[in-house]
């Protein structure tokens, strides 16, 4: 019963920062319930700042399986108030590293959902790029609320 008032405070909190962002009620829910039903994929955004690349590159060399992910909050982020790092935590090491931030458009929405305290679970799916010798890294995130 406890998961399930959780559920719905999570899909309200998404619906109402959506309804802000122009969408109908109606639409508003439904893209929320389909948020919360489904896992989404995302990029992370913010890669190629600081030393987030070599922070990648040494994750290249980790199984998938040794690699846990959490999405933090962080408040005091002077450029977006609903800001959530991507941290990304090497078990065998027992090391943690940001690699990024959830997008500015999701994290508004997704920053009321971890404010309430509900439980999101993040995976590190793949590490992505890097191919010629501009080409920067990136990092897909599956994110399941």
């Amino acid at each position: 019963m406890k998961q399930i008032t959780k559920v719905r405070k999570s899909v309200c909190a998404m619906a109402n920062q959506l309804r802000k962002a122009g969408y109908s009620l109606k639409d508003a829910f439904k893209k929320a319930w389909q948020r919360v039903k489904l896992s989404m994929t995302i990029r992370a955004a913010g890669t190629t700042f600081e030393n987030r690349q070599e922070r990648l590159q040494f994750l290249q060399q980790f199984k998938l399986e040794d690699l846990a992910v959490t999405l933090e909050r962080e408040k005091e982020n002077k450029f977006d108030s609903n800001a959530i790092q991507i941290v990304v935590h090497i078990k065998s090491i027992r090391r943690r590293t940001v690699i990024g931030y959830v997008p500015k458009g999701l994290a508004r929405e997704l920053s009321k959902v971890l404010d309430m305290g509900i439980q999101v679970k993040a995976t590190l799916m793949q590490i992505i790029g890097g191919y010629g010798w501009k080409e920067s890294l990136g990092a897909l995130i599956n994110i399941a609320v």
